[in-house]
């Protein structure tokens, strides 16, 4: 029977930890076989160019005497150890990236499933038991639905399965009209916008004007919608800058490919007729 310790152990964790902890000993050992190997080598190096100096005195040989050490065959025992830790760690790192990317791959499929059950019951509760024109309205809507998914998700680099499940449905309702239907379910899924007052040359500073860029081409794109649209876009924009994932796209991407991605999380197609200005913040 099983100790409460043991059914309680994270076995994707406890693996990804050992993973981690036999790069980082065969890492080491690959350091110090090249410490050995260096050392070895200049021996091996002044030996063959002075063969005599570890030859015996004639007449000082003794049964019992040292053997001259051949400096060139421990050269290739250290290397041939350096290699065997190097192969066994990219074998070993080779291994741990596929599971990261099994892993991503698995929580992003469930998120998308989750996010996809949501939605449709957000859009079938909306048209309810109404009119023909409610269910032709709803099924128009769930193909708007599906094309924004498939536009979410398939940017592989942009890690939304790290964003939390709430706020990745509250962006996609804002653009598919649905953030009233979602509002009743998840009171706080918005937050006022609280940035910080920026220096003049300061790390914050080139942030905060890349966020004001990004403001921008995000208003440039909603000014393009229906009226009726933008107020709760505009909610849903704040609310995406607020998330930790949006500080680290700010700093990583520019300014046209963040607001593509954000309003891609939105649930809407970014308008990329808003040129970028002249003298781009390159930070």
């Amino acid at each position: 029977m099983k100790s409460r310790a043991e059914s309680d152990l994270d076995v994707q964790a406890h693996c990804r930890s050992l993973a981690l902890q036999q790069i980082g000993m065969l890492t080491r050992i690959a350091e110090i076989g090249m410490r050995l190997v260096e050392a070895e080598g200049a021996k091996a190096i002044a030996q063959a160019e002075r063969p005599e100096a570890d030859q015996p005195e004639a007449g000082a040989s003794r049964a019992d005497a040292p053997a001259a050490v051949d400096h060139g065959l421990a050269f290739a025992r250290h290397a041939r150890t350096v290699q065997r830790a190097l192969a066994l760690r990219s074998r070993t790192a080779d291994s741990l990236c596929a599971r990261d990317k099994a892993d991503r791959k698995a929580r992003r499929g469930r998120q998308r499933n989750h996010v996809t059950e949501v939605l449709f019951a957000l859009i079938w509760g909306a048209a309810g038991a109404g009119s023909t024109r409610d269910i032709e309205e709803a099924e128009y809507r769930i193909t708007e639905m599906r094309d924004q998914l498939d536009e979410f998700y398939g940017d592989e680099q942009d890690r939304v399965e790290d964003r939390p499940v709430g706020s990745v449905i509250a962006g996609l309702a804002c653009g598919l009209r649905l953030s009233e239907q979602w509002h009743r379910r998840a009171t706080d899924w918005s937050d006022q916008p609280y940035p910080p007052s920026p220096a003049a040359s300061t790390p914050a500073a080139i942030r905060e004007r890349r966020r004001a860029r990004l403001r921008e081409l995000m208003q440039h794109t909603i000014d393009g919608l229906a009226p009726d649209r933008v107020p709760v876009l505009q909610a849903g924009v704040e609310a995406r800058l607020q998330e930790p994932d949006v500080e680290a796209l700010i700093d990583a991407e520019p300014p046209i490919r963040a607001a593509r991605r954000l309003c891609a999380s939105l649930g809407i197609e970014f308008d990329d007729t808003c040129q970028e200005p002249k003298q781009p913040d390159t930070g």
